[in-house]
């Protein structure tokens, strides 16, 4: 067992991606959060997908990939916003008409590259390929990210749960969403080269989803889903390692393994519990069943 705990710390690019999954892990943790109250999964999915043609052309053109596709996210964002307006398309098939359009020019673009070998990474990750630059940048941008939200952490919360009472109190809601916008997409650029532009909404939204199943305040589901992609994350890169598998790949597994795990088994909101609790309540009043 220590062997199996000690030996993979021996080797530098193990090393490398459990500091970048630490890191990736408070971010997404936080971040995820406010994603899964506000109703954004689809949304991070989109918007991680219209990301994509953005950091090709980065690498091809040799610009700033975190430069290009935050001004890419952005822009995403507000078309959108702009669509959904139009109440004959809405806002679901707005995410999906654009999404797929971009995703496509970027695949497209890959096709184009005379060289699509670190591109292809962008897609399904690099966790064990990453530096410690990419830690370095990870922890710098994670920093930026949660000292805004700290700073406009009430602010967030009241749109989350009643946009039309911070509407009401005076609150710049749509000034407020681009910020949340923004902060989604930085966080989703700094986690592709982890695990990939295809499983960054797993990375994203599966911590949070798993802490929801377990408890309805905030910051509790906040810290559990903090711990949820830690321990995912560790896990899947030990596993990774000793089986020989992808690592990225195997952190959402793992993570997808949690959620799982947790609707069936949790506490309150599993389905087990749900089922006995009915079970239970059928017994004391067998009058209900025969309704």
């Amino acid at each position: 067992m220590l062997d199996f705990l000690v030996k993979p710390l021996q080797a530098p690019f193990v090393q490398q991606a459990l500091a970048e999954i630490v890191v990736l892990s408070l971010i997404v943790g936080v971040v995820g959060v406010y994603v899964v109250l506000r109703g954004l999964s689809f949304f991070s999915l989109a918007l991680s997908h219209a990301i994509f043609p953005a950091v090709v052309i980065a690498y091809t053109t040799g610009l700033s990939y975190i430069l290009v596709s935050l001004a890419a996210g952005i822009v995403v964002s507000l078309l959108i916003g702009l669509v959904s307006r139009n109440k004959r398309v809405g806002n679901e098939a707005a995410i999906g008409s654009l999404y797929t359009g971009v995703f496509a020019l970027g695949i497209v673009l890959i096709s184009a590259a005379k060289s699509n070998k670190r591109l292809s990474e962008i897609l399904f990750g690099r966790l064990f390929g990453v530096g410690w630059d990419d830690v370095v940048i990870s922890l710098i941008v994670g920093v930026i990210v949660l000292f805004i939200m700290f700073i406009v952490r009430k602010e967030f919360l009241l749109t989350s749960f009643d946009p039309d009472m911070g509407r009401a109190m005076g609150l710049p809601t749509a000034a407020l969403d681009l910020l949340f916008f923004a902060l989604m997409s930085v966080t989703v650029i700094v986690s592709l080269p982890a695990v990939g532009n295809i499983q960054i909404i797993a990375l994203l939204v599966t911590p949070p989803a798993t802490a929801r199943l377990l408890t309805e305040r905030f910051r509790t589901m906040a810290l559990l889903s903090v711990i949820t992609a830690l321990l995912g994350g560790i896990s899947g890169i030990y596993l990774a390692y000793h089986l020989d598998l992808v690592p990225g790949a195997t952190v959402v597994v793992t993570l997808t393994s949690l959620f799982l795990l947790t609707l069936f088994f949790a506490p309150r909101k599993g389905l087990l519990a749900i089922w006995f609790a009915r079970r239970h309540l059928l017994t004391e009043n067998p009058t209900i069943s025969s309704k």
